[in-house]
């Protein structure tokens, strides 16, 4: 709901298609419909432990209900989006994907990795309660790791990576590694 809650709004006002992996396309219409994780009891929960109200969000942002999305283009692993390419890095949810620039070595991580945020410090990948499958985000994640790109920006950050990014988003899938393996 993070992610698509305006985007039929952007839609109308704009003419901008709505892109989707084609597995994330049919949840997106809410046929079937994504039951999380995040499940709205975690989301709420979250929202609870840093000292926010969801009366006082719902005031601020508005309803968090998502009217059914109707996707223009389903996409696939390697297509384009104008000069986007599109890198699938399912974990978070089954459709999930990233975006690549590469005439910039711009990396879109969306939600596989995150950064200063849910009280937690520094990088980190998708966590369980955030992610279908935690352990396919690891191998999403080990993936972007092998992309040439210099800057990472994620969906939830304090702010982008501009230096080193790969070789941190390196370290972190090593690190993720060795603590399955134990």
């Amino acid at each position: 709901m993070d992610h698509s809650q305006a985007a039929n709004e952007v839609k109308r006002k704009s003419g901008a298609k709505i892109y989707s992996h084609w597995i994330e396309a049919r949840y997106l219409g809410h046929n079937p419909p994504y039951m999380g994780p995040p499940s709205i009891q975690d989301t709420l929960e979250k929202f609870e432990k840093i000292g926010i109200s969801m009366d006082a969000l719902i005031k601020e942002y508005g309803s968090f209900e998502v009217e059914p999305i109707n996707v223009d283009e389903q996409m696939t692993d390697g297509d384009m989006i104008g000069s986007l390419k599109v890198i699938h890095t399912p974990g978070h949810t089954p459709g999930h994907i990233s975006l690549y620039y590469e005439k910039d070595k711009l990396l879109l991580g969306a939600d596989t990795i995150y950064k200063h945020v849910f009280g937690a410090d520094g990088m980190y990948i998708s966590a369980p309660q955030f992610s279908i499958d935690p352990t396919t985000t690891i191998v999403s994640a080990q993936r972007l790791s092998k992309v040439n790109f210099d800057k990472l920006l994620m969906a939830h950050q304090d702010s982008p990576l501009l230096e080193g990014a790969r070789e941190t988003v390196e370290k972190m899938v090593d690190e993720s590694i060795r603590k399955i393996k134990r």
